[in-house]
């Protein structure tokens, strides 16, 4: 039987509970995933209506078979549910996931959903920092070798979104985040690839301590076999087979160490073997700016090369990126003037990178919220730029401590921030929002911070 029709069957007379809306696109694609199919879903979160406009007027079709919840969640809702649908940003440990438990309802998400119904191989790389534009750049290299491509996962798109154009010949990755691995931790699931990025300092507001981090990151290669590949940092203090337990063949990547199976060498990507040394790709290829960004684009040929993806592919497909959103992004020149858009760099390190990406006067707009993080990273990039801006919060707070500077100017919004920092300016120089932080309390999230960035520097005059 077709797993749809099978999966659809099994669940058709169920009460459906998503719990979490939201406003980035995973919420409305699980919604959309019950409701084009006639099932009906109780829609709860905790934000309001105001707040979720965006996403209920994509939903506004099916009115007729939503029952919302908003501004609240009822225990009756969780009582009565069969299925709970979560969100990623909701912890096993949340009240409600516990009720619904302790009543005999599955808990799963749009990724455990996804992982039930899919009808081809799946490749996935998760990360703290670099998986979005890696898998861009992978999916930009799967298009090359063919139009039967997909992405989906953390970016923001819900793989729910598009599995009726899935056959078995696509070839799809996903992104995933430590959390969305995490509720997909008891499904069945199998990665043909697989990948970390890197394992840094990020949501130790959530976890205990960088162990129980790479616990929900590993989950990515728990069920590999030695048929399917795993692609890990070289020489990483976490990311390793002691610490990883996997039967998966493990392969490893470098900036610039030629005992990694992947590295650099005078600008050009290799292969090693062991044995044999393959070029992948002349770095002259690559069109975008960053390190960081260009060893990004070597995780994703070695990640694409290890799947069977020929060189000729590889090559076109990077040559074909150009960037991704919301990720060292050029917004736009103005009288001389360009604006870069990182919102996206959430934690230190990140920020560290983006400003090295450059060799022209910064002047950069950082700050806002902590996830309890170490900001010393900050120390080797406090005389860089010529200007400092940052948004008040308690992870400015913690940053300014290792920044060595008298001239930093706080602001209360990004707007007062931008406005400053276009005085301070001339021709020649970048405006560079790479905040470190996270944007609780001033935005809804760092996608609307961005946004916020985008539309004052458009509007510019």
């Amino acid at each position: 039987m077709d797993k749809i029709k099978k999966y659809f069957d099994e669940i058709r007379d169920k009460k459906i509970l998503i719990q979490g809306l939201g406003l980035n696109g995973g919420g409305v694609g699980t919604a959309l995933f019950f409701l084009e199919n006639g099932i009906p879903v109780t829609i709860t979160d905790l934000k309001t209506e105001k707040d979720l406009a965006k996403s209920i007027d994509e939903l506004s079709k099916y009115n007729d078979l939503i029952t919302y919840v908003l501004g609240e969640h009822r225990e009756s809702d969780f009582v009565n549910a069969d299925i709970v649908v979560k969100g990623p940003g909701v912890p096993p440990t949340n009240k409600f996931i516990q009720i619904a438990k302790q009543n005999n309802a599955q808990i799963t998400s749009d990724i455990g959903i996804f992982s039930k119904i899919v009808p081809c191989p799946i490749f996935a790389l998760t990360g703290s920092k670099g998986k979005s534009t890696t898998v861009s750049v992978i999916y930009s290299i799967f298009k090359a070798k063919s139009k039967n491509s997909f992405i989906g996962g953390n970016i923001t798109i819900s793989p729910l979104t598009f599995y009726k154009d899935l056959t078995e010949e696509s070839l799809l990755i996903l992104e995933l985040s430590s959390w969305q691995l995490r509720d997909i931790k008891e499904e069945k699931f199998l990665f043909s690839g697989a990948g970390i990025t890197n394992l840094l300092r990020d949501h130790q507001n959530y976890y205990q301590n960088m162990e129980t981090y790479l616990v929900d990151k590993a989950i990515i290669t728990q069920n590999q076999t030695k048929n399917e590949f795993l692609l890990l940092p070289y020489n990483d203090f976490h990311l390793n087979s002691k610490n990883i337990n996997t039967n998966a063949q493990i392969y490893y990547f470098s900036k610039d160490d030629s005992k990694a199976n992947f590295y650099y060498e005078n600008g050009i990507a290799f292969y090693n073997d062991g044995k044999t040394k393959t070029k992948i790709f002349d770095s002259k290829i690559i069109n975008v700016i960053g390190e960081h960004t260009k060893l990004n684009i070597l995780i994703a040929a070695g990640f694409c090369f290890l799947g069977g993806i020929d060189l000729q592919s590889i090559e076109e497909g990077i040559k074909n990126f150009t960037g991704v959103s919301f990720r060292l992004e050029l917004i736009r020149e103005w009288n001389g003037i360009k604006f870069y858009n990182d919102t996206t760099a959430t934690i230190p390190d990140a920020a560290v990178s983006a400003i090295k990406s450059f060799s022209t006067p910064i002047i950069w707009i950082a700050g806002g919220n902590d996830k309890n993080l170490d900001f010393s990273c900050v120390k080797e990039i406090s005389g860089i730029p010529k200007k400092i801006f940052m948004l008040k919060g308690d992870g400015t707070n913690k940053m300014r401590q290792f920044l060595d500077r008298n001239d930093i100017i706080e602001g209360s919004s990004l707007e007062e921030l931008l406005t400053l920092g276009i005085k301070e300016s001339q021709k020649g120089d970048i405006i560079l929002l790479s905040p470190g932080c996270t944007s609780f309390g001033l935005f809804q999230n760092e996608f609307h911070r961005g946004e916020v960035f985008n539309d004052f520097v458009r509007n510019l005059k």
